[in-house]
């Protein structure tokens, strides 16, 4: 994928302070982001690569809103789409003081972490960057709560919630970012990152996977060859043979439509900005000679 920066441009021209204490928290979420490999050596990448793409596919969504946004919404954006996963790498020892605050059981043994991490990162996120947001250089306590519920709504968080996403919070005084369009922004990127250059095939040995469920997830994922945004539809370019790996490409054509339709939702009746893509297709196509 060929990333638009568009984003990050504009902020560096509207607010060159912010930028910078962006740029400065890439260069540090790195090695952050990377350690979800403790927990998932074989799953989907989630390091500094996929924030990447969910930032061009923000960029693509966004299209020519992005003068009305401000530069506290392109900063929050820009800081959520870095941090959304960073959950997925926490510590053992974080994770057990957040399993508490959570409330979930002690996981019974290392798979049961592994999943229990995958299951409430969301969440994790949140709580890691609410206990080391001043490590990160954001620049006051508000603001850190706009990046984390931003973080937060990018799974199994309700974006219609007007107390937990407000339509205009304040993170300076008289400067406010719209909740809920950013966090379905970011819930939709996440989605439509789905294509196989998410996974580089070479570096995974599929048949060594744990367990027959990541086997044909990692089948599934790498079935889907690209995602194409136009104007008014996500169209979803994939190809197999196998019957099983055909269900769930629909299945996941399935869930990216409901998606795209509640953040569709959310952005008209919460914001002022709109999603213009109205469906998801599925074109399952054999792919030329060339492209093999």
């Amino acid at each position: 994928m060929e990333h638009d920066y568009g984003i990050e441009r504009r902020l560096a021209q509207c607010a060159p302070e912010l930028h910078s204490r962006y740029r400065d928290c890439v260069v540090v979420s790195q090695k952050m982001l990377s350690r979800y490999e403790n927990y998932f050596p074989d799953f989907t990448d989630h390091t500094v690569l996929h924030s990447l793409d969910i930032l061009d596919f923000c960029n693509q969504l966004i299209g020519g809103q992005v003068g009305k946004l401000t530069a506290e919404d392109l900063y929050v954006l820009l800081m959520g789409a870095l941090f959304h996963d960073i959950g997925m790498g926490v510590s053992v020892s974080d994770f057990e003081e957040f399993r508490k605050v959570l409330g979930f059981p002690e996981p019974a043994d290392e798979t049961a972490l592994a999943w229990a991490v995958r299951d409430h990162h969301q969440e994790l996120s949140g709580l890691y960057l609410k206990k080391y947001w001043h490590l990160m250089d954001l620049p006051t306590e508000a603001y850190a709560t706009a990046v984390i519920q931003v973080c937060r709504g990018h799974r199994k968080t309700d974006l219609l919630d007007t107390k937990d996403y407000p339509p205009q919070f304040e993170v300076e005084p008289g400067k406010t970012v719209s909740l809920p369009y950013l966090a379905a922004l970011i819930c939709l990127a996440d989605e439509l990152d789905i294509a196989a250059d998410r996974n580089i095939s070479f570096l995974y040995d599929v048949e060594r996977m744990p367990s027959a469920r990541d086997r044909q997830e990692f089948h599934k994922h790498m079935a889907i060859r690209r995602v194409e945004l136009t104007p008014d539809r996500v169209v979803v370019h994939a190809w197999t043979e196998d019957p099983e790996v055909r269900v769930g490409v629909q299945d996941v054509t399935d869930k990216l439509r409901d998606k795209l339709l509640l953040c569709r939702r959310v952005a008209a009746e919460r914001s002022s900005f709109v999603i213009t893509q109205s469906d998801v297709v599925l074109r399952m196509e054999k792919p030329e000679e060339t492209e093999l």
